[in-house]
């Protein structure tokens, strides 16, 4: 991926997942499905990252990071 290619991807994933709620298939909520979004629709080689979660500095611009709150909501994702 190219620096814009890699941009243009980061503000996409940004915008599905900005403020919804990461939960498994099987998982069991009250919440509307538009608050949620399964984890198994991320792209291979993510990476979920809540507060407190070591994190390495290498550089993978295929990797999509999400970074999460302790419940699991999403306040940030890009690609690096």
């Amino acid at each position: 991926m190219n620096h814009n290619n890699i941009q243009a991807q980061s503000e996409l994933w940004e915008q599905k997942l900005m403020g919804k709620t990461l939960v498994k298939d099987d998982a069991e909520t009250t919440m509307d499905e538009h608050e949620i979004f399964k984890i198994s629709d991320l792209p291979p080689g993510h990476r979920i990252l809540a507060p407190g979660t070591p994190q390495t500095r290498d550089y993978r611009p295929d990797r999509l990071n999400v970074f999460v709150t302790e419940d699991y909501k999403v306040e940030k994702a890009y690609f690096s």
